[in-house]
Parts: structure tokens; sequence; C-alpha cells
């Protein structure tokens, strides 16, 4: 016999919401702050390109590797090290003091941030019950 499924699903389902709305969030809000950041540190378009660039390049990088530390550790313990890691990478964000420094962090930013999506599926296919799991992958 089966276990019932708990009310934790919901719990878990709500969170992985809110981590989607978070990533997107990050990337609305650098993109708004793109502006004011390249005046203060006196940098051009291209150099503000570049350091999209940056994130976009190390999220396709590791966004594999990051999957599979996921069936590797598990995706709780993954998107744990991956909201820490992208915690720390947006307050150094606000600390870089020229066009190197924003570079590599935002790479660094991105890295981290690479395999909530993979893992968040690792996390609905554990807590989430067969019958549920398309509803909570698509919410």
């Amino acid at each position: 016999m089966a276990d019932r499924p708990t009310r934790v699903r919901f719990v878990v389902t709500l969170w992985l919401c809110g981590l989607a709305g978070v990533l997107y969030l990050d990337r609305i809000c650098m993109a708004q702050a793109a502006r004011p950041i390249g005046d203060a540190l006196g940098l051009s378009n291209l150099h503000l390109s570049y350091v999209h660039m940056a994130f976009t390049v190390a999220y396709g990088l590791f966004e594999i590797p990051t999957g599979r530390l996921g069936d590797r550790f598990g995706g709780r313990a993954v998107l744990t090290r991956i909201v820490v890691w992208w915690s720390a990478f947006t307050a150094l964000t606000g600390a870089a003091w020229g066009l190197g420094a924003l570079l590599v962090i935002r790479f660094l930013f991105g890295a981290g941030e690479a395999g909530a999506f993979p893992n968040s599926a690792t996390v609905i296919g554990r807590w989430i019950p067969d019958s549920e799991r398309a509803r909570a992958a698509s919410a």
C-alpha cells in the first residue's frame, strides 16, 4: 500500500515557484541596474554587454554539471547551495570596483545560479506524486 501524499508537496511547490520567480527577477533587476552600474564604474555599453555575456556563458556552461551534482547529492542540497551562492554574489555585484571585478563576479554568479531548473525537476520528481507532477512542474 502506498503512503498518502502529505501537504508538504504544496510547500515544496510554492518554494520552487518562489525560486523560479527570484531567478527571473534577478535577470530583470540586472538589466535595470546595468546603466547606473555602468555610470558609476565608467563602463560603456560594450563593457556592459560583456558583463551580461559573462553571466550567460557561465550559466550555460554550468547548467548540466550542476544538474548532475543534484543527481549525485540530491536536488535539495544543490538548490540550497545555489540560493546561498547567488545571494552572496548578489551582494558582491554591488561591491564591484571595476570592469574586471564585475566580469568575474557575474561569471561566478552565473556559474552558481546554473542548475536551478534541473534540480527543481529532481525535487519535483522526489516530492510530488506521479499524478500531480505535471501540475507542479508547470506552476
